[in-house]
């Protein structure tokens, strides 16, 4: 329930009325229109996919291109490499989240590393359906994009370093 109308005495009402008494209403609306929302971005293809070395230790992953080395890996996993933008997808189902990670990748706009939070799972009954769907995907269709990538320590996060035309 909404907050109740201060109560106004005789007195404060009487003044307002004479505040007022000469004004007009307006002949229409001057409210501004709210912009259009705007359309969701669509890939229309998606750049080829390309193979990576992946390495793993228990539910820590990395994967890289040929010319990456295991230090740039290692500094990505600690965070040492700063990531230009977030993708928070803590709450989305592994569909949606796949959704928001291809229309996200697709207009990088020249970043060269992002920081993709996928969480661990820990809210799941059956593992981390979503981490493995946001790996799966920077494995697969949206290997084109990735130059490398590393889970965070904590892995509920992965580091990923985008190819320089991406």
């Amino acid at each position: 329930m909404g907050a109740k109308r201060p109560v106004v005495s005789p007195e404060d009402q009487a003044l307002f009325h004479a505040a007022v008494a000469g004004a007009t209403p307006l002949g229409q609306r001057d409210r501004i229109p709210p912009a259009p929302a705007r359309a969701a971005v669509r890939v229309t293809a998606l750049p080829a996919e390309q193979k990576l070395v992946v390495e793993g230790e228990g539910s820590r992953y990395a994967a890289r291109s040929p010319g990456v080395s295991r230090a740039q890996i290692a500094q990505l996993r600690a965070g040492r490499v700063h990531a230009e933008e977030t993708l928070d997808l803590h709450g989305d189902t592994a569909k949606r989240g796949v959704e928001r990670l291809r229309e996200f990748l697709a207009v990088s706009n020249g970043r060269r590393c992002v920081l993709i939070v996928h969480g661990k799972g820990t809210h799941s009954e059956h593992g981390a359906p979503l981490r493995e769907a946001v790996l799966g995907e920077l494995l697969g269709p949206l290997s084109g994009y990735v130059h490398a990538f590393a889970t965070d320590a904590g892995e509920g996060a992965t580091y990923v370093l985008l190819r320089g035309g991406a």
